[in-house]
């Protein structure tokens, strides 16, 4: 990893690329909405020369999709790039995708979901990127969600104390405190980082994961797979986001573990702090975190804080 980077801070005026490097767009009318949903907060909108393109269940071919995540990152005029949705499509980018590229200039990435890997291929060169809301997703942009975008991007002071979700409270799994880099992201995007030139780097750091549609035996099966490849057993800590999705669909109720049981089969032996309930997720009301700052979760005061900004003055 290169020297720890740090990018600017969006302000008020800030022209900012909406792009879809990943699963298409479901409409002109759903690409201007997201674009609506950021200008709210006072930024102007560039959408990516190919944001509506389709190509399957793709945004677009690989070449256009690289071409204008490579066009947000080299153009002077852009300070931020939020990706418009997940979906699937990103590690196929990657192989000809130059982290570097994004070192020599250093902006603000925002999205989740797919895009787990590409924050960790820009986590490789050192550079902070942004795991937070995708205008342009099922989910929209929450009046919860926008303040903690605001927060985390447009200023330069720390966030401090990551905030809660309304109506879902964190749950201590285990006690203890932590301190580390923050990393972390979909958990079945990290398994698959696994064995890559982008694999998740997990040693020292405080680790967030969530998940969506995978009922409990498949977390089970994630959760072993990266446990067996090493990673989780020398983080700092883990907190987990909110799993959405994850009824027993293919297992018996009568014979499944519960979500809660998975997780303890395989987190408690780490014998390191485990928060649950992180705002993250693939949910309405979630938090921006940047990837790389050094955080601090207290478990058992059920508590995430930030102690270093991901953007600069």
């Amino acid at each position: 990893m290169g020297k720890h980077l740090v990018p600017r801070h969006l302000s008020i005026g800030d022209q900012v690329a909406l792009i879809a490097p990943a699963s298409p767009v479901k409409s002109a009318r759903v690409l201007a909405q997201g674009r609506a949903r950021l200008e709210q907060l006072g930024l102007r909108v560039r959408p990516g020369r190919h944001a509506l393109a389709e190509h399957g269940y793709l945004a677009g071919t690989d070449r256009e999709r690289l071409q204008d995540l490579e066009s947000a990152f080299r153009d002077p005029d852009i300070k931020a790039i939020f990706c418009a949705r997940g979906g699937y499509g990103v590690a196929r980018l990657l192989p000809a995708f130059d982290p570097e590229l994004a070192r020599r200039h250093p902006k603000p990435l925002v999205g989740f979901s797919d895009i787990t890997v590409l924050h960790l291929a820009l986590q490789r060169v050192g550079l902070v990127s942004f795991w937070g809301p995708m205008p342009c997703s099922s989910l929209g942009l929450s009046a919860f969600s926008a303040r903690s975008l605001e927060r985390t991007l447009m200023s330069a002071v720390p966030v401090g104390r990551v905030p809660s979700s309304p109506g879902r409270r964190p749950l201590t799994l285990r006690r203890g405190v932590a301190q580390g880099r923050l990393t972390g992201g979909t958990l079945s995007l990290l398994t698959s980082s696994l064995g890559t030139p982008y694999e998740v780097e997990t040693r020292g750091r405080i680790v967030f994961i969530e998940d969506v549609d995978e009922e409990p035996f498949k977390v089970d099966r994630l959760l072993a797979q990266m446990t067996a490849a090493g990673k989780l057993t020398d983080a700092a800590g883990v907190a987990l986001g909110i799993f959405t999705g994850t009824e027993r669909r293919n297992t018996p109720a009568s014979r499944s573990l519960s979500m809660r049981d998975v997780f303890a089969d395989h987190l408690l032996p780490l014998k390191v702090p485990v928060l649950r309930n992180l705002a993250v997720g693939h949910v309405r009301d979630q938090v921006t975190l940047p990837y790389g700052v050094v955080a601090r979760m207290d478990a058992g005061a059920r508590t995430l804080t930030l102690l270093e900004a991901g953007v600069r003055d």
